[in-house]
């Protein structure tokens, strides 16, 4: 029984590969890394990842993928699920090394999902290239951080479940908008004309589109990058606040002007029922506020939750004043968020099945990731705001219109910039009494 692999083939274009690499250099970066950046250690770091990713991704993606669907007629699914099985029970051998169950069981999650993701990128691309230098690459960054590719360090099991859903998201993601790929085996070649001729979308009535999807996706990570980095030369925290206020601001901008046709279509339908939008989004921030304790509660029971934010300085009218300029930013959140967290990440991808229900709880997970400075990287503080994503994500399905979305979530955070002002007020006060 012969198996052709494909090393190599034309890369398409519309794409996430470059995210998912992303989420996992970031998530990894959380979980306390010990950097050796010794040329020594850079250098093994280096041949070690490569020669594992691509005895690993010739195994597991090359072989195993090609044999299921050459030889057994398997679907795109169906491939790239048995692929990430077997990845991941192969990673099962870690715990004789770390004798830690729990962390081998979080370890073969995300092996799961990354080598689902890994298979599926195969085969849309017929490029066994693109999953050895992903792999390789989180390899080496992680014996650079941990001095170790097993489980020993580098692991917890709330990163694992959290890999494991964003990538069997983001694999069932990239086969179901490559549907209409010929039925053949990943080494037949397809052709960019040939892909360019398919239509997924025809089975809704819009367009989703990755590329837009990705375009959107850059905005909260440029806001994030950029208001830290360029704000570092400077000391005073007033200065450090009008940089971030400026970074929001461009990104709001840069949201709305992506996404310009779909605000100004469903405005014309909003104006129309103005005041009953409304007040139903007064509900919707009820319930909320409502949802967030619910869950931090439900999350005590489980695992020791700090608290959110420590409290103002009330005799600080610098203090207070500095808080105000800083919750600008939630002004703008709402646009930029609901267009980027629930319209291209979730909303584009509706009457898709599965694929829309995925595409929840991936935006979702984002939304609350997003939050990462608000909560000082403490990951679970950011768990009720994966949450608030998904009922966010529910009142766009249901209401159809961006503009509810974006007044529950105006109305939400106007009530931060008025407790902002309020605390302002009731310090000048205190300090002129």
């Amino acid at each position: 029984m012969k198996t052709r692999v494909s090393w190599w083939a034309k890369i398409d274009r519309n794409w996430l590969w470059g995210l998912a690499l992303l989420i996992v250099l970031v998530g990894d970066a959380t979980l306390n890394p010990q950097f050796t950046l010794t040329v020594g250690a850079i250098v093994w770091a280096l041949v070690l990842g490569v020669v594992v990713a691509i005895f690993e991704e010739y195994v597991f993606r090359g072989l195993l993928v090609t044999t299921l669907r050459a030889h057994f007629g398997m679907s795109e699914f169906w491939t790239a699920l048995w692929s990430g099985i077997v990845f991941g029970l192969a990673h099962t051998v870690n715990v004789l090394q770390s004798g830690n169950l729990l962390d081998t069981i979080a370890q073969i999650m995300q092996a799961v999902g990354l080598g689902f993701f890994l298979a599926a990128l195969y085969l849309i691309s017929n490029n066994l290239w693109l999953p050895i230098i992903g792999h390789a690459i989180i390899d080496s960054f992680d014996q650079l951080a941990f001095g170790t590719l097993s489980n020993a360090a580098g692991t917890s099991l709330l990163t694992g479940i959290i890999y494991a859903i964003v990538f069997l998201g983001l694999g069932v993601l990239i086969i179901k908008t490559h549907a209409d790929l010929p039925k053949a085996t990943p080494h037949q070649h397809v052709t960019q004309r040939s892909r360019e001729k398919m239509d997924f979308n025809r089975k809704t009535n819009e367009s989703a589109s990755m590329k837009m999807a990705f375009y959107a996706i850059l905005i909260p990570i440029a806001e994030l990058i950029f208001g830290t980095l360029l704000s570092i030369p400077f000391h005073s925290k007033l200065v450090k606040v009008i940089i971030v206020d400026v970074v929001f601001f461009l990104g709001f901008l840069a949201a709305i002007w992506l996404f310009k046709d779909v605000l100004k279509r469903d405005w014309q339908t909003f104006k129309l029922h103005f005041w009953r939008g409304f007040f139903l989004d007064i509900g919707a921030v009820v319930i909320t506020y409502l949802l967030l304790p619910a869950v931090r509660m439900g999350l005590n029971l489980f695992i020791h939750t700090s608290s959110a934010a420590g409290g103002l300085d009330v005799l600080s009218v610098q203090t207070a004043g500095l808080a105000l300029v800083a919750s600008l930013t939630t002004l703008m959140a709402p646009f930029t968020e609901e267009i980027v967290f629930r319209h291209a990440w979730f909303y584009q991808w509706r009457n898709r099945g599965i694929v829309t229900w995925l595409m929840l709880i991936l935006s979702s997970i984002l939304f609350g990731l997003f939050h990462w400075n608000n909560f000082n990287g403490d990951v679970t503080q950011m768990i009720p705001y994966m949450v608030v994503g998904a009922w966010f994500g529910l009142i766009y399905y249901w209401s159809k219109n961006i503009w509810q979305n974006i007044l529950t979530h105006f109305l939400f955070d106007f009530l931060q910039v008025l407790a902002a002002l309020f605390v302002l007020v009731m310090t000048l006060l205190h300090a002129a009494g």
